[in-house]
């Protein structure tokens, strides 16, 4: 007869001589001492959805969910071995980008990126905080505009940043789908503008642009001002999705049922 303590040995958990069939999903972007967005919020979504977070941390900030009090990125070289320890690594499904803070980390970013031939790359352009924090100074909103964002397949941005990266005023559906169409042969991607900051008869409309083709997605409109890092969320999820092996147009539905169950929840 085993004495108790063989019994409890052989019942021992090793996580390590496990293996898992979940594909690997990166983020790459700053870290939110809140957990309501960046880092701390792509790796709660890619964990809900079923996939391996991993994660690239291109700088700190100090904020709450109401305000970013303090954000410095971090230098270049630090960047960069993250970068590559992953890169080199693992086999990574899809990569989500968000806060970059200027220039150097956008060039190491996309030489890394391009030389381990990374795909399902979905950057979302964050150019600013809810609260009007400034993430990036003009030489580097330059570089993101004119070279960074060709790296994407898929760019999501609010109207906000849809209008400052389109040069163009948007208060009606229509100048969306123009803007998005600007954006997409420009950067030969799929643009998925979010219309959380225009509603239309209680509806929020968001759009899926690939050059003249435009998909619609239809959503009840909630009052979402007071809640932090929705965008992170819909981004990192609709990345997750596509490490799953969904199609763009299916990751964006299965990512806003997602969305959704969240924003119902008391988990957000």
């Amino acid at each position: 007869m085993k004495k108790k303590s063989d019994h409890a040995n052989s019942l021992t958990f090793k996580p390590s001589n496990l293996k898992t069939l979940k594909p690997y999903c990166l983020t790459i972007a700053a870290s939110d001492t809140s957990g309501g967005a960046g880092i701390q919020r792509d790796i709660k979504t890619f964990h809900d959805i079923g996939v391996n977070g991993l994660s690239v941390i291109t700088g700190i900030t100090a904020q709450t969910n109401q305000k970013v009090f303090y954000a410095k990125a971090l230098p270049i070289e630090q960047v960069e071995k993250q970068l590559k320890t992953i890169l080199e690594n693992y086999e990574n499904s899809a990569v989500k980008i968000g806060v970059v803070f200027n220039w150097e980390i956008m060039e190491c970013i996309s030489f890394y990126l391009k030389k381990y031939n990374q795909k399902n790359i979905v950057i979302d352009p964050i150019l600013k905080a809810s609260d009007e924090y400034s993430f990036l100074n003009v030489e580097s909103f330059s570089f993101m505009k004119d070279k960074f964002l060709r790296i994407a397949d898929i760019i999501t941005p609010n109207v906000p940043e849809l209008e400052t990266l389109s040069s163009m005023s948007i208060s009606r559906a229509d100048e969306i789908i123009e803007a998005g169409k600007l954006l997409s042969k420009k950067y030969d991607a799929c643009i998925f503008a979010k219309g959380g900051h225009l509603s239309f008869n209680d509806k929020i409309h968001d759009y899926l642009i690939k050059d003249d083709k435009v998909e619609k997605f239809t959503s009840l409109n909630m009052d979402l001002t007071s809640v932090h890092g929705t965008g992170c969320l819909i981004s990192s999820a609709i990345t997750a999705y596509l490490a799953l092996g969904f199609d763009i147009k299916n990751a964006i539905v299965k990512a806003k049922e997602y969305f959704y169950s969240i924003m119902n929840s008391d988990n957000c």
